[in-house]
């Protein structure tokens, strides 16, 4: 599957653009479960989703979180009730552990969404046939020039190459949302094509 890759000028910008995405799967579905798994980006993303749901109310009573990150407390301040930010191991079988742990309404308990970001080795952390796969879009926030090689690698290696994020390239939904220094990883006519402006 192609990678739908997104360039934004800073990384604030870029930060802003993925928490609105966040913002309005809440907003559309509201019992969804969404994965965050972002301890290797340097980001503002947290504080822009704050905003963003400050100025765009959320009802957060079925919505579920797998916690990655251990932000617990970040996200009962968003408005997500403690028993709903399920703390994740990365091993997890997210599938399973939905299972065991989710119950909505609808009785859907899929994984919506997943955030997730690449090291400088270009990893994302998270097991993919586990953790990334079953989600059904996948969000990757890279930022910061450190990580324009990750960006290269992700951007070159086949989705059965050596190179662990290349197997996002089997996924049917997935959009790297970059900053400018990221997206030097991309060639520059790649880079031109998807740069965007977003407020």
């Amino acid at each position: 599957m192609a990678l739908n890759f997104k360039v934004f000028e800073t990384k604030d910008i870029a930060a802003r653009y993925a928490a609105d995405v966040v913002r309005k799967q809440f907003n559309s579905d509201s019992t969804s479960v969404v994965g965050v798994h972002l301890e290797a980006e340097q980001t503002s993303f947290f504080d822009e989703l704050l905003d963003d749901v400050k100025k765009n109310p959320v009802n957060f009573s079925q919505i579920h979180i797998l916690d990655f990150d251990g932000k617990e407390d970040y996200y009962t301040e968003l408005g997500v009730p403690a028993k709903q930010v399920l703390k994740t191991d990365v091993g997890s079988d997210v599938e399973a552990f939905i299972k065991e742990k989710v119950n909505t309404d609808k009785k859907k308990n899929k994984l919506m969404l997943d955030v997730v970001t690449l090291t400088e080795d270009s990893r994302t952390g998270l097991d993919y046939d586990q953790a990334i796969h079953p989600a059904r879009e996948v969000i990757v926030l890279v930022t910061g020039k450190e990580k324009a090689k990750a960006v290269s690698q992700l951007y070159q290696e086949p989705a059965n190459g050596s190179v662990e994020s290349a197997k996002l390239k089997q996924h049917r939904m997935v959009t790297v949302v970059l900053d400018n220094e990221a997206a030097q990883g991309l060639p520059e006519d790649v880079r031109s094509y998807f740069s965007i402006q977003f407020s």
